[in-house]
């Protein structure tokens, strides 16, 4: 049952957060169920492994050979128990880096997620998977003069396995999606990053297309299709810039920022940034109203993305009340504790939301409007989620409000 109990942390974790923080609690229950007193991730990197976790957070980018223990486990596909001063591919930059001598050591190879390749032979592993210990942990093995070296259809065979190992092994499955997702995210986020520098760049030299045409041909500048064909150019262009920014937004929120936050200070910040936005928008005769309990006192909470999340809201509505030409428009921001959680509401005096929208509001680009990103009210979703709280809609010919739990 204890076992259950961890995988079912690992899953939520990995729902929830960063892969980063899925695969620091996968290490720690590792440690923990072998009886290690430390141990690490490691994966490769170019001519290397590379430390992308471990319990002593110095190693963590650290590269160690493919001679060394962990490289012989990797490319090996063994599970190596080894008394590492007495080992020679000991690789002793760990040590400098853990600041004493490792002792015993057990190397296990990660196998890769992903089914074998289509010659049939079987994939690389993804990692390698290393728990330390202070003390011989199987004695009998008597590895003071050389390592026990097992593959892992043999390792399940041996002493070592036992109850402790057989668990650890059905770990190591998430650890490898853990890598596969980080890894990922790295890739994708470095990929959009790229594309919104080249986006940017392309609407500069937009305008100096633009300027180079004119200049050569004035006249162009009166014809009406030219300049709607620079229009649409510029503005997709400008779009897909946007895009790729609110993306990198959403890649950052599974980093959260947890601490002491007041939530009435917060929506009160709220108020004076709705009334800011809607000078902008020019919005005339426009009031920002909050009604904010008493006694909610502060909470763990991430106070920043929480901002982003409610400013998404009071944006989508602030544009919604000056493209529907509202009278004394106005937004309601509200709190209040409810069993123990807190309640916050932002209403507006809209006409409402058409139902083909408001049935598809945190899905991504599914309620993009002109010049949008569609990406807006995924991203709220996404922040009120980190914070395990729920989010929901109601519109009609009132209004609409966005109710929050947290």
């Amino acid at each position: 049952m204890e076992m259950e109990e961890h995988l079912r942390k690992i899953v939520q974790i990995s729902l929830s957060s960063t892969p980063e923080d899925m695969l620091k609690t996968s290490l720690e229950i590792c440690i923990e169920i072998s009886g290690g007193c430390s141990g690490s991730i490691l994966c490769e990197e170019g001519p290397f492994l590379q430390f992308i976790f471990s319990e002593v957070p110095e190693l963590i980018g650290v590269r160690v050979p493919f001679e060394s223990i962990a490289g012989s486990s990797f490319a090996r596909n063994l599970a190596i128990y080894t008394h590492a001063p007495s080992d020679k591919r000991h690789f002793r930059g760990v040590d400098t880096h853990l600041k004493k001598s490792t002792n015993y050591l057990l190397s296990i190879p990660i196998p890769s997620i992903h089914s074998s390749v289509a010659s049939g032979r079987k994939a690389k592993n993804a990692g390698v998977l290393q728990i330390l210990f202070d003390k011989d942990a199987f004695p009998e093995l008597d590895v003071a003069n050389g390592a026990k070296e097992l593959d892992l259809g043999d390792f399940k065979e041996s002493v070592m396995y036992g109850s402790r190992f057989k668990n650890v092994f059905l770990v190591l499955p998430l650890l490898a999606l853990g890598m596969e997702v980080m890894n990922l995210r790295q890739t994708s986020y470095q990929v959009i990053h790229e594309l919104k520098n080249k986006m940017i760049s392309a609407g500069s030299w937009i305008g100096c297309l633009k300027e180079d045409v004119f200049a050569q041909s004035p006249q162009l500048s009166e014809n009406e299709e030219i300049m709607e064909d620079f229009a649409i150019s510029e503005g997709s262009i400008r779009e897909g810039a946007e895009m790729a920014k609110s993306y990198l937004q959403l890649t950052k929120l599974y980093t959260p920022n947890f601490s002491r936050t007041d939530i009435n200070a917060l929506l009160k910040e709220m108020v004076a940034s709705a009334e800011a936005l809607a000078g902008e928008l020019g919005l005339a005769n426009f009031a920002a109203v909050a009604e904010l309990g008493e006694g909610i006192g502060e909470r763990e909470l991430d106070g920043g993305k929480l901002k982003m999340a409610f400013f998404n809201i009071c944006k989508n509505s602030l544009e919604a009340l000056r493209d529907n030409g509202v009278d004394n428009p106005r937004i309601s921001i509200s709190s209040s504790d409810r069993d123990g959680r807190v309640e916050v509401g932002l209403k507006d005096n809209g006409p409402g939301m058409p139902r083909e929208i408001a049935d598809n509001l945190f899905i991504p680009f599914k309620t993009k409007k002109e010049g949008g990103t569609g990406l807006g009210l995924t991203i709220t979703k996404k922040i009120i989620d980190l914070h395990s709280g729920t989010i929901s809609c109601f519109t009609g010919q009132e209004g609409t409000e966005f109710i929050i739990i947290l």
